[in-house]
């Protein structure tokens, strides 16, 4: 028969070798996370970088975006000024000017100079209509106004955007997100301090599911859709983003 003191010591060693593998494990996990966490640091100048030209392309389609209110604004100025009277024996008479729109109108629908009104009716005692005025608040907003309003809407224009739509955004989706993901990281640490690197990236994922870099937030069609189908699509967004920045 074995002595007892022989049992106690081998509980006394497997305690103390599943303790070390324990340790081990610990180690290990923490090793991982400073690993991936070296990772993400080394990629932020990257990430940086990126943002810095992301930075550049907003602020250069914003700077395009007030030019184009300005000289809407200063062609309207230009309609309301009199114009001289005509020389005497002339038959021709002064047109009525049209109203200038607000500041910050752009004609809908039309090139970014084209901001004059259509008189319809003339000679029938009708009032000609006014130019419709929208108002752009934000990076967001001032770029959807700006894309409405430059779009070329001939034939052959609206045929290549048609082609262009998203068919396939799950396809598009995880670069996206690994791309934005990059990009953010950083600031979203400074944000929220002490979180481990899966909680930012949790973090990073709900924002992306509201973010317009989501192809699943883009103008979309079936994969199948017909050009008629991806017309009527370039149409409604048009008229969405009309309506919401419409100036009443």
């Amino acid at each position: 028969m074995a002595p007892k003191g022989g049992n106690a010591k081998k509980e006394s060693g497997r305690a103390k070798k599943a303790e070390n593998e324990a340790k081990k494990q610990e180690v290990a996990a923490a090793e991982k996370e400073k690993k991936d966490a070296a990772a993400w640091d080394d990629g932020a100048k990257t990430a940086k970088d990126k943002a810095a030209k992301e930075e550049k392309r907003k602020a250069d389609l914003a700077r395009k975006a007030e030019n184009a209110r300005l000289l809407a604004e200063e062609e309207a100025s230009a309609l309301s000024k009199p114009k001289p009277a005509p020389k005497s024996g002339s038959k021709k008479t002064a047109k009525p000017q049209p109203k200038p729109a607000g500041p910050g109108a752009i004609a809908a629908g039309s090139g970014l100079g084209n901001t004059a009104v259509e008189e319809s009716g003339k000679g029938h005692g009708e009032e000609p209509k006014e130019i419709e005025s929208f108002s752009a608040t934000g990076i967001d907003n001032a770029l959807d106004l700006l894309e409405v309003v430059t779009a070329k809407m001939d034939k052959a224009s609206v045929g290549s955007q048609a082609a262009g739509i998203e068919r396939h955004p799950e396809r598009r989706f995880k670069a996206a997100f690994e791309a934005y993901q990059e990009r953010e990281l950083p600031n979203i640490r400074k944000e929220h301090p002490g979180l481990r690197l899966q909680q930012y990236k949790d973090l990073l994922y709900k924002q992306f599911q509201k973010s317009p870099e989501n192809p699943f937030n883009q103008t979309t069609v079936s994969y199948d859709a017909s050009k008629e189908e991806k017309i009527q699509v370039l149409n409604a967004k048009k008229a969405q983003v009309e309506e919401r920045l419409r100036q009443y």
